[in-house]
């Protein structure tokens, strides 16, 4: 007989099965006009008429908030980035000595020259501390220190094509990053009984010091962190209770896509293979044919010092031009026969560019202008949108409200314009709308009867953001998490299912979210699983991924989910593919069936565009053809060679070998799939195409040990376990 436990994936198969299996929608390809969505916009500073296809439009974005245009420089080649004013200092804590500056200045440079590399972290921390007079007796000298510095002994290129002095002065202005760092010198704990400072030389300082050691979420750690050793036990035995079966109602169709990155700046005819910065640009070039950035920035370089032209539609090393964003938003009611139900989208909607480019009004005008078409082509269906790490200004940042003074609401303005946004796109209304503002441009929505939509701001638990490194020991220093476990109680008493949906992932191999914070997130999923949580969705990494979560080993020094059985599994998350072709994948986007009354994916459908194919398109009377890549069903049900070796795990009885069709693509689904890729390495090979959707530019996972590597990490949820995984050149990534 099988343990109770054992049991339960068997009774909830049983309750489905009782459900007619979902019919999959006929996918139907879609060839994109050729045409730019004019209506779109009511005028234009370059209109598609006057464009001709020979350059992307520019849309005259109407600042709703201020009852005005935003300006054209934001989408020409001279953007200027964030104004000084944008900047905001920590307050000094002490007056400064006399020649305080100079005197840091100098016993930094002695301090760095004086290294020779045989104990940088000793040198790193000496040099923080010395930082740390300067930014809390005189916070707005210290970005001219950092200039000075940084010019003195090089520490950044200049393959850009700028000169040393002006990469340095345009990186840390006080706009840039001279103010948030001087932020972080000031408030860092750099004494020995913190881990603060050896984080900044790790992350910040590229390897200075070794990665602290993660932290143990202790019996009394979670005891406290759930309200209790008792309600702790109780809550994981009603998690563990069957539920109640809930009659399987009507499918949805639930768009999922991300990472967008429009670029106002594309230029028709720059250099599409630069060899440094953002390429599609007007200072675009590859160093091999062309010895420096174009003269003018008006004009991209002659077509003999171009090694690949950048196209109207887009290309592999850059970002979305409006015409490749638009064609793809436009294609989703096509391919789907109709408009979605509702739409997840995980984040980053602005460009990447240099530091000294970005600025709080590119963020709201991308806001803007990108929120306006969400609703303009997607339908009256809400969009639940999550911010990316590359939403803010500068990138990668977000502060907790725990700052002190000014700078505790430093990013409030996006917060603010996010919130404003929701309601006038009609998506939320004005109470629902005010906890955007609380939560860092997060929020907890209903939308319907028995589900709920939890978004968080996942920048708090990414690498690259600097104001994670303060306070470094806590794993919830914006109170993200304590607020999200709140939510799921919330939910469980309610009967609700959750799905919670942010912008960077927690697991796949570490190397984007940090180690507490993810491991405090696994926590908290295993505590509401998988009664509660029904799907968690990602984006960021633009490849098409997944990440089931399974019980955490204790004090384990090896990764020992990559051998959990499928039907420990306790949640999967998703990760979408991206809109921009980025670096070297297909345009892409996926559609979910999913179940109302059990919220659970059915299955999914993923698009995408060959961007191979954009050079030819201007010689057609089309756009992007949007192709059906594959049903996830369909795809991925057959798991006969794990069943015929004996190392199908998953409980839930096949049929012929093959996933039941009334069955959900639950964690279990995803974590059997890994049973089958252990039996079958060819389907790790499939898998491995869509990650970067048949690119041809994709990085290949042609050894063993590379696709041992990619189950492990499909099995792996939070930092510790990803970097517990083996790693080598290319595993994680198709990208290049």
């Amino acid at each position: 007989m099988l343990p109770p436990l054992l049991l339960l994936p068997l009774l909830a198969w049983l309750l489905l099965a009782r459900a007619s299996p979902v019919a999959p929608p006929q996918s139907v390809d879609y060839a994109a006009p050729s045409a730019f969505p004019t209506s779109l916009w009511q005028s234009y500073f370059l209109s598609p008429a006057d464009a001709h296809m020979t350059a992307v439009p520019r849309p005259a974005v109407s600042d709703v908030a201020h009852t005005r245009v935003f300006g054209d420089a934001l989408a020409t080649a001279q953007i200027t980035g964030a104004p000084s004013r944008d900047a905001v200092f920590p307050r000094p804590s002490s007056a400064p000595a006399a020649n305080l500056t100079e005197t840091v200045l100098a016993n930094l440079t002695s301090l760095i020259r004086a290294n020779t590399g045989n104990d940088s972290c000793a040198t790193c921390l000496s040099a923080l501390a010395l930082g740390q007079t300067l930014a809390r007796s005189a916070p707005h000298h210290v970005p001219g220190v950092l200039q000075t510095l940084c010019e003195r002994f090089a520490f950044l290129g200049t393959a850009s094509g700028l000169a040393l002095s002006d990469v340095c002065r345009r990186t840390y202005a006080p706009a840039a990053l001279g103010a948030s760092y001087t932020q972080v010198l000031s408030y860092a704990n750099l004494t020995s009984a913190s881990a603060d400072g050896c984080y900044l030389c790790h992350y910040v300082a590229k390897g200075a010091c070794p990665l602290p050691a993660p932290r143990v979420f202790d019996a009394a750690f979670l005891d406290a962190w759930f309200g209790g050793a008792s309600k702790r036990a109780a809550l994981t035995r009603r998690q563990l209770a069957p539920r109640s079966p809930a009659t399987p109602g009507k499918t949805l169709r639930v768009l999922h896509f991300s990472d967008i990155h429009v670029d106002p700046r594309f230029l028709v005819g720059a250099e599409a293979r630069c060899t440094s910065g953002q390429c599609c640009r007007a200072e675009s070039f590859n160093s091999s044919v062309a010895a420096a950035p174009p003269l003018s920035r008006e004009q991209p370089l002659p077509a003999a010092n171009v090694s690949e032209t950048a196209v109207y539609w887009g290309n592999y090393k850059c970002d979305s031009p409006w015409s490749l964003a638009l064609s793809a938003l436009e294609a989703v009611k096509h391919v789907n026969g109709k408009a979605v139900d509702m739409s997840l989208y995980t984040g980053d909607m602005v460009t990447h560019d240099a530091v000294w480019h970005i600025s709080r009004e590119l963020v709201r005008y991308t806001q803007q202008a990108m929120y306006d078409v969400f609703k303009r082509l997607l339908g009256s269906g809400p969009v639940f949108s999550a911010i990316g790490n590359h939403d803010t200004a500068p990138s990668d940042f977000a502060s907790p409200s725990s700052l002190p003074d000014d700078t505790r609401g430093q990013f409030s303005y996006d917060w603010l314009n996010l919130r404003r946004l929701f309601v006038a796109e009609g998506w939320f209304t004005h109470a629902e709308a005010q906890q955007v503002g609380r939560h860092y441009g997060g929020f907890s929505v209903s939308p319907r009867q028995g589900l709920r939509v939890v978004v968080l701001n996942t920048d708090f638990w990414y690498r690259g953001n600097v104001y994670n490194y303060l306070n470094s020991s806590a794993p919830d220093i914006s109170g993200n998490l304590k607020w999200l476990t709140h939510e799921l109680e919330g939910a469980e008493k309610r009967g609700e299912r959750v799905w919670i949906v942010g912008h960077v992932l927690t697991g796949w191999d570490g190397s984007n979210g940090l180690d507490n914070p993810t491991t405090l997130f696994h926590h908290i999923v295993a505590h509401f699983s998988p009664k509660t949580i029904a799907h968690i969705f990602f984006g960021h990494t633009h490849e098409d991924q997944f990440s089931v979560f399974f019980p955490q080993a204790a004090n384990s020094t090896s990764n020992a989910t990559a051998l959990a059985p499928a039907h420990e599994a306790q949640a999967v998350a998703f990760m979408a593919p991206s809109i921009t072709p980025g670096s070297n994948v297909n345009s892409a986007f996926r559609i979910y069936t999913v179940t109302e009354g059990t919220w659970e994916v059915h299955d999914y459908d993923e698009y995408y565009a060959d961007v191979s194919s954009f050079p030819e398109l201007p010689g057609t009377d089309h756009g992007p053809v949007w192709r059906h890549l594959y049903s996830a069903r369909e795809a991925y049900s057959n798991f006969s060679a794990s069943a015929a070796a004996g190392n199908y795990s998953g409980q839930v009885p096949l049929a012929s070998g093959q996933w039941p069709a009334s069955a959900p693509l639950n964690a279990t689904f995803w974590a059997a799939l890994t049973d089958e890729m252990w039996a079958r390495p060819a389907l790790v090979d499939t898998f491995r195409e869509r990650q970067g959707r048949n690119s041809p530019r994709a990085r290949q996972c042609a050894s063993q040990a590379c696709r041992d590597a990619m189950v492990c990490y499909m099995r792996s949820a939070d930092g510790v376990e990803g970097k517990r995984c083996p790693s080598g050149d290319g595993f994680a990534s198709v990208q290049g």
